[in-house]
């Protein structure tokens, strides 16, 4: 029923530290991403040419699942459908401009989806609208999110040092206010066109002096209004399993500093449900979700896993869809 989109080979360890770097910083000159990796400018920015070509990695812009606020809310949405119908209303719900993530996956639901909207009202009606008009889904699940701890554009490969990351990363510390929503729209469009646009060609898109348009671009990013980050196929970096849990903790807002510590660990969010937080962590093998929660059971107070799911395809991951095997589809792609 499903592709075995796992059976990607690894990327050679050159691609992985290359793809690692932009996860870091995205708009890094090619001289300073060939410095960190240790290639020439000219490599670094060829290497990186054959993998989006090859639709093996690729940039993603979107708003920070982070700025969730009173009049911005998402969801998880969880699936049951008829046998055989699982990829046709996956597919169908991937091309939803709102829709962040589908899951096809094995275990008491067959689809997870996470959606973004405005108004908890307007969330459900769009919720009906997407499932209630499909006679083969038989049964659905919604928690609302209620915070955010860690997002899939925070997941790194491990193929850099800690060092290597500090290198690249070099902005300013301290918190920064976003820009407004309209030169918010107006960078977003231009860099989901080209997530490395020169900051000339911003300020002539804004029709802003460069100084300004540099400033503002800066305060989108460091806000986090704007998630600039790099994806890669999932079984690129010897991760090609991916885990979904309903776990309780007695204090899930405690539980991202904590959560986050894990390399595994790629999405992590506090719920409103029985089971009060929502993660998907990837690993080499399937059996080292044992030691993961292991470790966290150590670490978590109340920490209890409720449910547990094995992501058997992605369909759409940060917002741009996926194939059978796992690589980016070009269609309105950006990158």
């Amino acid at each position: 029923m499903y592709a075995s989109w796992q059976a990607l080979p690894e990327l050679p360890e050159i691609d992985l530290a290359l793809v690692h770097a932009l996860q870091v910083a995205p708009r890094a000159p090619w001289s300073a991403i060939g410095r960190t990796i240790g290639v020439d400018p000219a490599t670094a920015a060829r290497r990186w040419d054959r993998l989006v070509a090859d639709r093996l990695a690729w940039f993603v812009v979107r708003p920070s699942a982070e700025q969730l606020a009173a009049d911005r809310d998402a969801v998880v949405l969880k699936l049951k459908v008829r046998p055989g119908s699982e990829v046709r209303i996956a597919e169908r719900i991937a091309v939803e401009e709102e829709v962040y993530s589908v899951d096809l996956v094995a275990g008491e639901d067959d689809i997870a989806v996470v959606l973004v909207g405005r108004g908890l009202g307007a969330m459900r009606e769009r919720i009906d609208a997407l499932v209630d008009s499909d006679p083969d889904v038989f049964m659905t699940r919604v928690f609302f999110i209620a915070a955010v701890h860690r997002e899939d554009a925070q997941w790194r490969l491990g193929a850099l040092t800690h060092d290597q990351e500090l290198a690249l990363d070099r902005r300013a510390d301290g918190p920064v206010t976003a820009p407004d929503d309209e030169v918010l729209q107006q960078l977003t469009e231009a860099l989901i066109e080209d997530p490395r646009m020169s900051v000339a060609d911003i300020a002539r898109r804004l029709d802003r002096p460069e100084p300004t348009a540099r400033r503002l671009l800066d305060r989108a990013l460091r806000s986090r209004a704007i998630r600039l980050g790099c994806d890669v196929v999932a079984s690129a970096g010897g991760a090609g399993r991916a885990v979904m849990l309903e776990a309780r903790a007695d204090d899930p807002r405690a539980v991202g500093s904590v959560i986050s510590e894990y390399p595994c660990v790629v999405r992590c969010a506090a719920v409103v449900a029985p089971a009060n937080l929502a993660i998907v962590v990837r690993f080499n093998a399937l059996g080292d979700v044992f030691d993961f929660e292991a470790a966290a059971s150590e670490q978590v107070p109340g920490w209890h896993v409720a449910d547990r799911a094995t992501v058997v395809r992605s369909v759409k991951r940060q917002g741009r869809v996926l194939d059978d095997d796992g690589r980016v589809l070009l269609s309105g792609a950006a990158g």
